[in-house]
């Protein structure tokens, strides 16, 4: 069984550290936003000894399963491993996933997320034990909705024990400056989805999710960054609504 190791990003360039953890794939593909004429400036990427990895454009639209779907067309083995550009493969799980795929009986992985910020992980609040479906066979399924994309497996969904890397040492910048996009995007799909604005929900959900992260998951086990990762998950539910409420003006 082959594994393709995909990467999302609009990074002008990358970690070495990613690139080279994912050195166990047969190939590596980079999904970008850049015009095709700044590809050949994308320092540690088209110019990373490995020869395995691609680099493909395709325009992001608003729409993060769009690219993740153009991803899995462009993949040529198997096996897809989802990789985002703040992340890292150890060797415990690249070594699972190597023997995993070997007689796997699955079409799918859920992988447990690890945020680490300057060397110290999120043990807490709503992150603490995220899993999410990154590793799936190439024509198993698809992703839908455009933000918080989920990718649709038909068939058995097994679980890996090793963690994925969440490297998150400037979360609160990257946070903020992500805001604005997420919430343009996540206030039109709510709608759609029949969760239309409404005061109750723009003054009750953002207090309601900070005590779910800080208080019910014990976020305040994680110090103060478990303090300001609240602060701010209630900060981007409060930004939908207010994008929401936007829209319907």
């Amino acid at each position: 069984m082959t594994i393709t190791a995909a990467i999302i990003t609009n990074k002008l360039s990358l970690n070495p550290l990613l690139l080279n953890s994912l050195s166990f794939a047969n190939e590596i593909i980079i999904i970008t936003d850049s015009p095709p004429r700044h590809l050949e400036h994308r320092q540690g990427i088209s110019l990373h000894p490995l020869k395995k990895v691609k680099i493909f454009y395709h325009p992001l639209n608003h729409d993060f399963s769009a690219q993740r779907n153009f991803a899995l067309q462009k993949a040529k083995s198997d096996w897809v491993l989802f990789v985002d550009d703040d992340e890292y493969v150890g060797t415990e799980l690249a070594r699972e996933i190597i023997e995993t795929i070997k007689t796997s009986d699955f079409n799918g992985y859920l992988i447990k997320r690890l945020d680490v910020v300057y060397h110290t992980p999120f043990l807490h609040g709503e992150t603490g034990n995220l899993k999410i479906l990154r590793l799936g066979r190439r024509i198993s399924g698809k992703f839908v909705r455009p933000v918080h994309e989920v990718w649709q497996i038909k068939g058995m969904v097994g679980e890996l024990r090793s963690p994925l890397y969440h490297i998150k040492d400037h979360f609160v910048s990257e946070f903020i400056s992500r805001m604005d996009l997420y919430g343009h995007i996540d206030s039109k799909i709510l709608s759609t989805e029949g969760k239309p604005f409404s005061w109750f929900r723009l003054l009750i959900y953002p207090l309601a999710k900070f005590k779910l992260n800080y208080i019910f998951r014990a976020g305040f086990l994680d110090g103060t960054a478990g303090l300001f990762l609240a602060y701010l998950m209630a900060v981007q539910s409060l930004t939908v609504r207010v994008f929401q409420w936007q829209n319907q003006k």
